[in-house]
């Protein structure tokens, strides 16, 4: 019949009962514009046309997602929301564990594996992660990949049990769920899936906890009992620790040995690198030689006896900064230290890092009781030269030439008070009529007495006493100028004398009290100063250039008349401005205020006629016949500056 060939016309048209119908049931549908699964399976709509479905599509029904049997709630009736919108995102987490047996090895009996579950509500598939445990030995991660779990039996021979796949209704706490064989116990779930199965009318249990493997609890506590290595970064302790060093003070008392003291080290600690140092503190005359370090540089091993009897092995510990501790005790090679103090930069890094802000003090504990130093008794003099000579064998093993006072044998260099005296108490008829002269010289503090020699005297005279040092027996100390006074008594090397007169040098000097004007002791004559100029000159003739520029203070090529005779005090020419008028016609041949450099050579150079014209100079000052202006216009105008040639 099918040979037959029937046109399609209304009325002809026939079916075929051997025809194999190959059209499949509509699941998807349109409505207000979103596509959607039919909730309805016993009716679809195809072509605008209600058609029945065939027993066979209805028994698919078990196969399609339980998404597709969900009814979403909706804000209106007139609103829809398809369920893959609905539920797409929302997923179902869930924790679990798995007891695996492990037969083949002696050191465990069984495993437990962690998993998380991951069941996606818009299509009913699983995905299992297996929690990651350290050198577990297991490639864990992703156990089982996202798809649809088919309902098995538990056990290596897993069967299926043909009820379809595993739902969401199949898992909640406490309840096992048999993944291809596997039975894993869920033991706990996030919040929103509580919050799921809670609105789903499902009890969910409090969480549970997961036992304990005990092959990793047995390898944890062998894990405790070994240090671990802590990682050293030596850059990085470089660059924060470089130059930065805990300083101890630090004691080794050694007196249970024989000859044994106590001695004071300082012991250095490097950050950087952990490294320990002692140096040793050297006190004057300990006898010791100077070495500077009792320990080099090095790690400080914490049981250094044990890795020094023990040949070919290596201390396994040294010490850190955390081991010193002001009050303990630092083992150093076999040598016990007691550490009483440290300084404040170290006090400083205790207190930042370990909180430790008491620091004992223990200074006192480590001082050795005070003995009073004996005096040193000075010898009497030897009657070897004065007295400062026998304090210097006294002092140092080779004497030494006392020092003396450079100043003041410059200042009173040949000045001497001389002093007219007598015998207070003659021994003899001759004695009563002798005068002696007692010199006193300023500038050592030293004195001779000088008998004049008197005709028919009997007594030969001159040198009484050689100059000397002398102590005045009253004070103890010695002869000064003040010790001499006109009238009064004074015991010379056993000789009491009565001062009866002074010269007049003295008594001004004595009236002064030691202040007398340079001048009256540097009194120099105008003559002198010409020859002492003249042999400067003729020695050292830059040299005079030099202080002719240092006397032109204004730089201006010429020298004032005051400035001339500064630059003579200068040169302790000891004269005053009265004095010099007349050194300063001959200089200033016009007298005109100021000196110029060749005015100043020419009058050096002819100074040998200088006598002659001070004598010329006088007899027409007291004739007053003297030409030029007077001395006494110092305050004259400054003179014209010229350029300076020599």
């Amino acid at each position: 019949m099918s040979n037959l060939l029937i046109p399609k016309l209304p009325g002809y048209a026939t079916e075929d009962p051997t025809a194999r119908r190959t059209t499949h049931t509509k699941t998807l549908g349109f409505f207000q514009g979103q596509r959607y699964v039919r909730p309805s399976f016993e009716e679809a709509e195809v072509d605008g046309v209600n058609t029945q479905k065939s027993a066979g599509s209805m028994n698919q029904q078990d196969t399609w997602p339980a998404a597709a049997h969900m009814k979403i709630p909706t804000e209106s009736a007139d609103e829809f929301t398809p369920s893959y919108v609905a539920l797409d995102g929302k997923v179902l987490r869930f924790d679990a564990y798995l007891k695996e047996d492990v037969p083949e090895s002696p050191e465990e009996g069984f495993r437990i594996r962690k998993f998380t579950l991951y069941y996606f509500l818009v299509d009913d598939s699983i995905r299992v992660s297996e929690q990651r445990q350290e050198n577990s030995g297991l490639a864990q991660g992703t156990f089982l990949k996202r798809h649809r779990v088919p309902r098995t039996t538990a056990g290596s021979g897993a069967v299926a049990t043909g009820s379809g796949f595993v739902s969401w209704d199949d898992f909640n706490v406490g309840q096992e769920v048999v993944i291809y064989g596997r039975p894993m116990l869920v033991v706990d779930c996030d919040a929103f899936t509580r919050e799921f199965l809670t609105a789903k009318g499902v009890s969910v249990p409090d969480p549970q906890s997961i036992p304990n493997d005990p092959y990793f609890m047995r390898r944890k506590a062998a894990e405790e009992k070994i240090p671990l290595k802590v990682f050293d970064d030596r850059r990085q302790r470089f660059l924060q620790y470089n130059r930065k060093v805990l300083r101890f003070y630090v004691q080794w008392d050694d007196r249970e040995r024989l000859y044994g003291e106590r001695r004071p080290f300082v012991l250095h600690f490097y950050l950087e690198d952990d490294t320990v140092e002692v140096c040793e503190v050297h006190l004057p005359n300990d006898g010791r030689d100077q070495f500077p370090k009792l320990l080099r540089r090095q790690k400080l091993p914490l049981d250094s006896r044990s890795g020094l009897q023990d040949i070919g092995s290596a201390p396994t510990r040294h010490y850190t900064d955390a081991d010193f501790h002001v009050g303990d005790k630092v083992n150093v090679f076999g040598r016990v230290f007691l550490i009483y103090d440290c300084d404040d930069f170290t006090k400083h890094h205790y207190a930042t890092k370990y909180g430790i802000t008491h620091f004992p003090n223990l200074t006192d504990r480590i001082k050795t009781p005070m003995v009073d130093i004996p005096q040193r008794e000075v010898p009497p003099p030897t009657g070897f030269g004065s007295d400062e000579d026998s304090l210097g064998s006294i002092y140092n093993l080779v004497p030494k030439q006392p020092k003396r006072d450079e100043a003041k044998l410059m200042e009173f260099a040949g000045k001497t008070l001389r002093f007219l005296a007598r015998f207070e108490s003659p021994r003899a008829k001759e004695d009563v009529d002798r005068k002696f002269i007692i010199a006193f010289w300023l500038a050592d503090d030293t004195l001779s007495v000088f008998e004049p020699p008197l005709s028919n005297s009997g007594i030969i005279g001159g040198k009484f006493l050689e100059r000397c040092e002398q102590i005045n027996t009253q004070t103890g100390e010695r002869f000064t100028f003040i010790d001499f006074v006109v009238g009064e008594t004074v015991v010379v090397n056993s000789f009491e004398f009565r001062i009866i007169d002074c010269d007049k040098f003295t008594q001004t000097y004595i009236d002064s009290k030691g202040q007398v004007i340079r001048s009256q002791l540097y009194s120099t004559s105008l003559v002198d100063i010409m020859k002492n100029l003249q042999k400067r000159y003729e020695e050292a003739k830059e040299q005079l250039r030099s202080a002719f520029h240092v006397m032109d203070q204004d730089h201006s090529g010429n020298i004032t008349h005051a400035e001339f005779i500064q630059s003579l005090n200068q040169l302790h020419f000891d004269i005053v401005l009265e004095e010099a008028e007349a050194l300063l016609w001959w200089f200033d041949p016009d007298f005109k205020g100021y000196i110029s450099y060749a005015e100043f050579c020419d009058a050096i150079v002819r100074s040998d006629k200088f006598p002659q014209f001070l004598l010329n100079w006088e007899r027409k000052k007291r004739a007053g016949t003297l030409s030029g202006r007077s001395s006494s216009v110092l305050a004259s105008p400054q003179p014209p500056a010229v350029p300076w040639r020599v």
